[in-house]
């Protein structure tokens, strides 16, 4: 008799989303320590290169430059694909960036639509690269659940139950308020 696969060590529960045990109506979605550690790696490796070119780089200033450039914008480019945590609640979806210092927040009455994408247009597909993206958007922000992110099944149920029952609220509040001034009305 065979044995069951073992999941992927990202997939065993040791890094997955998981319920916030002092306020257990949060639900959140760490990046995966992997994903994190290989970008961390190539970003300290960037910034060593950076500094051996600027020390060690060739005669001439321009073409100094343009290598510095090149870094940077590999630099920004794992900076964008760091996965930041992503924390669904009761009032909406919230999602922290750059290391925790930028925010973007969807309440769930802002919600315009919970959307699949595709990230990079598609480019990670052809190489046999994850490129499913589950975004909520919403007015002002959008929140991005990407291949660097854990239960990408679980996040769109949360998102989608979640929405559901602030529509049952909004519902019976609107009932209440309409069957009040409906009494108000007869007297």
């Amino acid at each position: 008799m065979r044995a069951a696969p073992t999941p992927p060590l990202w997939q065993n529960n040791l890094v997955a989303s998981y319920r916030d045990r002092l306020q257990p109506e949060l639900l959140r979605f760490p990046g995966l320590w992997r994903t994190r550690i290989l970008i961390g790696a190539v970003l300290f490796i960037t910034i060593l290169i950076a500094v051996l070119v600027w020390e060690f780089g060739g005669p001439r200033m321009d073409q100094r430059w343009r290598e510095l450039g090149v870094l940077a914008l590999l630099a920004l480019w794992l900076l964008a694909c760091w996965p930041a945590e992503i924390v669904c609640g009761p009032a909406g979806v919230e999602q922290r960036r750059w290391f925790g210092l930028r925010k973007a927040r969807v309440g769930w009455n802002e919600v315009l639509g919970i959307e699949e994408r595709e990230e990079f247009g598609g480019l990670g597909r052809r190489l046999g690269v994850a490129v499913r993206v589950i975004a909520v958007v919403g007015a002002d922000a959008v929140v991005r659940h990407t291949p660097r992110h854990p239960d990408p099944e679980r996040f769109l149920r949360e998102c989608r139950m979640r929405m559901e029952e602030w529509k049952a609220r909004r519902g019976k509040a609107l009932d209440r308020h309409a069957s009040s001034a409906a009494q108000e009305e007869r007297r």
